[in-house]
């Protein structure tokens, strides 16, 4: 156990036996970065808070089990996943419905483009958002992995101690959601060109 894990550990234990400093200190420490994952991978700030404030509780209920074999960080965000993963469960199960009008709010009262400067075609825009598109069709462990490294910044063994598989398999997984991405959009960026 590496001394940042044994630190971890008396931080998870005090938390365990009731410290409410230590668990503030906790909250303090992981709810910035797990909160910018949540709303990465779900998509919106409400359904973020929510998935955020579930995992810290399942976090504070588990820590008397946490045992420093990995970062208390790599523990939370073990949570975090299942429960980011049980928001997408549960869209799955519901029916999408929206009365909003996407260009309600693109024109003025006498027709004309709210934005004199409205550019039909934004080639860059058009691209990022056809990688995003791709991104969330993705299979989630190739979308979660790709979040990790590229958008979060973490290190491969990071990236691996949180999704709980070997670097050797972490590879595989950022090596199959690239090319997925790549094919993606090679074939809606031509299709849209």
């Amino acid at each position: 156990m590496t001394s940042k894990h044994a630190s971890d550990l008396q931080l998870a234990t005090r938390v365990a036996e009731g410290d409410e400093a230590a668990a503030t200190e906790m909250f303090q420490t992981l709810a910035g970065e797990m909160f910018g994952f949540a709303r990465k991978m779900v998509g919106d700030e409400p359904t973020a808070e929510d998935v955020l404030q579930d995992a810290m509780v399942g976090v504070l209920r588990a820590a008397a089990k946490y045992d420093g074999r990995v970062s208390l960080r790599a523990f939370a965000f073990g949570i975090l996943r299942h429960k980011v993963t049980d928001v997408f469960r549960k869209r799955g199960r519901e029916i999408l419905v929206s009365s909003d009008d996407p260009e309600r709010d693109s024109f003025i009262a006498n027709g004309h483009w709210q934005d004199a400067n409205f550019q039909p075609f934004n080639e860059q825009a058009e691209l990022l958002d056809i990688v995003k598109r791709c991104m969330e069709d993705l299979p989630f462990n190739q979308r979660e992995a790709l979040e990790l490294r590229a958008l979060e910044g973490l290190s491969s063994q990071e990236a691996a101690e949180m999704l709980g598989v070997s670097s050797d398999n972490l590879r595989q997984i950022l090596h199959r959601g690239r090319a997925s991405v790549r094919k993606c959009t090679d074939a809606k960026y031509e299709g849209a060109a």
